[in-house]
C-alpha cells in the first residue's frame, strides 16, 4: 500500500548526511539557535531548518516550493521530530522560528509574501495538532496526491497584515 510522504524520512537522511559532514549549516539570523540549510533538489530551492543537540537534530522543519496559490509563491512544509524528543513542544516552536526566518530571509530578496502549507493524514493526531498551532485552524479535507489517503490541507498567507 502506498504512504504519504513522511518528513521522517528525510530527517533521518539529513542527520546521516550531517554527521558524514556533507551537510554546510548556517545559523539563523533571527534565532541563532535554528540552523538553516539550503540546497536544490530538482532544481528548486529547498531550506530545511533544524535544532541540534551537538550534532543530533531534535527537530526538523523543510520548505520546499509548491504550486503558487493566487499566484504567490507557496512552500510546502515538512516537520519531523525524533522520537526521544517528542511532546516537548519541539515541532510547534521550530515551526514558528523556522517561518520567522523564512519570512526575514525572503524580505531580504524583496519578498514580502508567500503562503505555507501542509497536507497531513488524517489520521495523524500530531501533525494534525501541530499544522492547527502553526499554520491554520480551518484545514480543508483532500485526497493525498502521493499515497490516495484522505488527509487535511493547511494553508497560511505569511507577511500580509489581517484586516481587523
Amino acid at each position: 500500500m502506498t504512504r504519504m510522504t513522511d518528513p521522517f524520512d528525510a530527517l533521518q537522511s539529513f542527520q546521516q548526511a550531517l554527521v558524514d559532514g556533507e551537510i554546510d549549516l548556517q545559523r539563523g539570523q533571527i534565532d541563532p539557535e535554528l540552523f538553516v540549510h539550503l540546497d536544490h533538489p530538482n532544481g528548486q530551492p529547498r531550506f530545511t531548518y533544524v535544532r541540534l543537540q551537538r550534532q543530533t537534530v531534535t527537530a526538523m522543519v523543510n520548505f520546499a516550493i509548491s504550486d503558487p496559490i493566487e499566484g504567490v509563491r507557496c512552500f510546502q512544509i515538512g516537520v519531523a521530530v525524533p522520537e526521544a524528543y517528542r511532546s516537548q513542544r519541539r515541532a510547534k516552536c521550530t515551526v514558528g522560528a523556522a517561518i520567522t526566518e523564512l519570512q526575514h530571509g525572503l524580505a531580504r530578496n524583496k519578498v514580502s509574501t508567500f503562503y505555507v502549507e501542509a497536507v497531513v493524514g488524517i489520521d495523524n493526531e500530531a501533525s494534525k495538532h501541530v499544522a492547527a498551532a502553526t499554520i491554520s485552524t480551518t484545514p480543508v479535507e483532500v485526497t493525498d496526491q502521493v499515497s490516495g489517503l484522505p488527509a487535511l490541507h493547511y494553508v497560511r498567507k505569511i507577511g500580509e497584515v489581517a484586516a481587523g
